[in-house]
């Protein structure tokens, strides 16, 4: 897990390309908010899981964005912990506090588990796929220069820290560990 390239098609392509620095040799204009498409597709994760949107895959256009096994190997440790932490605190298939624990640390150990695997991590890009697009609408709407890009940063930051605080994800995860 983390250790092949991954592309992104379509919409969420052009998006994610456009929250990163210009690091591709087209012209996707950007507002250079993530140096890496790497941190784009880790922050997307974050956001997705803590405001509950997901998004399917987009095949509209023929645009994609790869994110490169070495970028992965770099970020491995960060990427697990991001899978893991959607793994448990994701409710949105039914399943119990245990199942939702195996989900997290079992799945992935064993060859046995190939499908299960397959689907978590395809619940986890669901939820990336819904922080890039979360993410672009919140960070480019109203910006035309760079100062109304930082203006904006500084404000979702500043939400999103209060959020935070309100939302106990340790609460969460405590609770994870009641067997009532």
């Amino acid at each position: 897990m983390f250790d092949t390239d991954y592309t992104i098609n379509g919409r969420h392509a052009t998006q994610l390309k456009s929250l990163a620095v210009k690091n591709s040799k087209d012209d996707t204009p950007n507002t250079g908010i993530f140096e890496r498409y790497i941190d784009v597709y880790m922050n997307a994760a974050l956001f997705g899981m803590i405001y509950n949107r997901t998004a399917a895959r987009d095949n509209s256009s023929e645009d994609r964005a790869r994110i490169y096994a070495d970028a992965f190997a770099r970020e491995r440790t960060y990427c697990m912990f991001l899978y893991r932490l959607v793994m448990l605190l994701d409710e949105s298939t039914g399943i119990s506090k245990e199942e939702r624990i195996d989900r997290a640390f079992r799945h992935d150990s064993s060859p046995d588990n190939d499908e299960e695997l397959k689907k978590n991590l395809e619940l986890f890009h669901s939820y990336v796929r819904g922080g890039i697009e979360l993410m672009y609408e919140r960070f480019t709407d109203g910006c035309h220069s760079k100062d109304d890009y930082m203006l904006k940063i500084h404000d979702i930051m500043e939400s999103f820290r209060e959020e935070l605080d309100g939302h106990l994800i340790d609460d969460e995860l405590l609770g994870l560990n009641d067997h009532n």
